[in-house]
């Protein structure tokens, strides 16, 4: 379980990184389009002085609107980064709880099978041993009937 509490923290570490880049990016695109705002604005009122229409008024409103949109798409992608990660995050832990039942229930399985290979080889060998018993006393009672079959010819033939 350490492994996977690293892993979360490692994952948790990547995620606010990547939270941290993004909003450095919104906000360096904010000052990009802000500083463009201002040169517009800059033109527009020097182009005033020459006589041309004032359109400073429209790259406000235009550019406060883009900044807006701005503002609440990155919000909005925040937002979905975070719900990924959570839910990344349960689906892992649910995969590693299962992953944990899995592995106890094989291991269960595997506990259980050895115990009948070994309830098994145990009758095997019970059964083994027997036979061999009943192998032995009967070549020894062969062996007897051969033996006393010797003795009583022998017997016989001095007589």
């Amino acid at each position: 379980m350490d492994a996977r509490s690293n892993g979360g923290r490692v994952q948790q570490y990547a995620a606010n990184m990547a939270e941290i880049f993004f909003q450095g990016a919104v906000r360096l695109a904010d000052i990009q389009t802000t500083a463009a705002r201002v040169l517009l604005q800059t033109q527009g009122r020097s182009a005033t002085m020459f006589g041309a229409p004032d359109w400073t008024q429209a790259i406000n409103r235009q550019g406060e609107q883009f900044s807006q949109l701005m503002s609440a798409g990155a919000e909005q992608a925040l937002k979905i980064i975070r719900q990924t990660n959570d839910t990344v995050s349960q689906v892992q832990e649910q995969f590693g709880r299962l992953l944990e039942l899995q592995v106890a229930e094989v291991s269960e399985e595997m506990r259980s099978g050895v115990k009948e290979v070994s309830r098994r080889t145990e009758e095997g060998l019970e059964q083994l041993r027997q036979t061999t018993r009943r192998a032995t006393s009967e070549g020894y009672r062969a062996l007897g009937k051969t033996n006393g079959g010797r003795h009583q010819g022998r017997a016989a033939r001095r007589g």
